[in-house]
């Protein structure tokens, strides 16, 4: 039997990803260097495609990474996770807090500051707050802060939702996320 084609029964012509040059290749060959360019190509994964496997999100929740900005996955009842692109690690963890001092505070869970507590820090990144004592410094929040009775809050709040109850005082700048 005679091919039809200058293509033997078993060789295939790819193209180098590098350079689109065209060369015949062994469907047995794993890899090879191109004759146009003189790069190392992988023959095999031309020849054979891996599928992306889709990861099931079931159990996952996404969260920003606090370094790099790049969205990351963890699962629910995970306390931590370390981002896969700057390897910062980032707090999944709720926090109740009495006082904290010059300190940045990072947390993508909640935090609760209680009663006669005093946050005095420049920055607190948090998922949501409840705030019973008093805070001396800018909050971010992804989603909620809540002011409780006698909470207060001197600085600029960053959040999705913002609810100050009778007697919690806020003074400063709102900015609403979308």
């Amino acid at each position: 039997m005679i091919p039809k084609s200058n293509e033997l029964p078993e060789t295939k012509i790819i193209a180098c990803p590098y350079c689109q040059g065209n060369f015949p290749v062994s469907i047995h060959c794993i890899s090879i260097t191109c004759r146009y360019c003189n790069r190392h190509v992988n023959v095999n994964e031309i020849l054979y495609p891996r599928e992306e496997k889709h990861t099931i999100s079931i159990g996952k929740k996404g969260v920003i990474c606090f370094q790099c900005g790049k969205e990351i996955f963890a699962d629910k009842n995970a306390q931590a996770v370390t981002c896969i692109h700057c390897y910062c690690r980032n707090d999944l963890s709720d926090h109740k807090v009495r006082s904290l001092l010059g300190k940045i505070f990072q947390t993508h869970g909640s935090l609760y500051l209680k009663k006669k507590g005093v946050i005095e820090t420049s920055t607190l990144h948090v998922g949501n707050a409840f705030i019973e004592g008093k805070i001396n410094g800018d909050l971010n929040a992804m989603g909620t802060v809540k002011i409780l009775k006698r909470g207060e809050v001197y600085g600029k709040i960053t959040c999705r939702r913002l609810f100050v109850e009778k007697g919690g005082i806020f003074f400063g700048s709102v900015q609403m996320l979308n």
